[in-house]
């Protein structure tokens, strides 16, 4: 079918099945906007039923910064819509509407900040339709991965750290508390380049798969792009037991493995078999 028909134009719009005529605030799937914190971000549905969010339009420096009450993908998926045209095919949707925020710029960098009080659950694939991006979950209170993965996407960010801006650009993320679990099915995010958790503590119940995998922990200001990590002062706050905890049933298996943990007192937990062959790389540096 050529696109640049206007009938099969038409007929793709129709096969969309996408209605954004009235905005949604809130999805069955567990989203649910920040309408306080302004910006123009949408949520809407595929034809088959999985959430769509049309991301905000980026800033100069190519950031989208949506901002959610809850923020959850249930099992069908979740779309990033990052299209600039007037449809774009997609993988767990089929096709889809473009996202009339972007104004013709795509996103290089999808931000996805929790204000709520509810961890997030990740229990399903998160896409972004169109253009490729980087897409970062941050949710202070915690994210939990049951089966979660990501599609078109160079890099895939987890953080239980508030994300702190420098004008434009996303600097840093100043990390106090929470943690990232991954449990379930195994947690394979091999079709991305890197991989990164940014948390106070992580505990890995699944295997993990990754190219490049960064995990790092503790109380820190982290840099986006660097991750370099600065301790944070102490506050007094309760340290947890362990900062990596993957002695349970978890595993990572990586082409290359970065660990940083800065927290005094707060040790790591292996499986028997850790680190596997596979591992080319693997650094567990602390704060003295």
């Amino acid at each position: 079918m050529d696109i640049r028909s206007p009938l099969n134009q038409c007929i793709a719009l129709s096969l969309a099945g996408i209605l954004f005529l009235n905005p949604i605030v809130a999805t069955a799937a567990g989203l649910a906007l920040d309408k306080a914190a302004g910006g123009n971000t949408g949520l809407g549905q595929a034809g088959n039923g999985v959430p769509i969010v049309n991301i905000a339009t980026p800033n100069g420096a190519g950031l989208s910064n949506n901002h959610f009450r809850d923020y959850n993908v249930g099992a069908n998926g979740l779309i990033l819509n990052n299209a600039t045209g007037k449809t774009q095919g997609t993988q767990l949707g089929g096709i889809i509407l473009g996202n009339p925020n972007l104004k013709g710029q795509a996103a290089q960098v999808i931000l996805n900040r929790v204000t709520g009080g509810n961890r997030s659950t990740l229990a399903g694939y998160t896409e972004v339709a169109g253009q490729s991006a980087r897409v970062i979950v941050a949710n202070p209170h915690g994210i939990t991965c049951q089966g979660c993965g990501f599609i078109n996407t160079p890099r895939a960010t987890l953080t239980t750290g508030k994300p702190i801006m420098d004008g434009q650009r996303l600097e840093r993320f100043q990390v106090d508390g929470g943690d990232i679990v991954v449990e379930g099915a195994e947690l394979n995010v091999g079709n991305l380049e890197q991989f990164d958790l940014i948390t106070r503590s992580a505990k890995l119940n699944a295997k993990l798969y990754a190219k490049n995998l960064n995990i790092v922990t503790g109380r820190n200001d982290v840099q986006a792009d660097s991750l370099q990590a600065t301790p944070r002062a102490a506050d007094g706050s309760e340290k947890p037991q362990l900062a990596i905890d993957s002695s349970a049933l978890g595993g990572m298996y990586a082409g290359a493995i970065r660990l940083v943990g800065t927290e005094q007192g707060v040790g790591c937990g292996w499986p028997a078999t850790w680190p596997p062959a596979a591992a080319t790389s693997a650094s567990t540096p602390a704060a003295s």
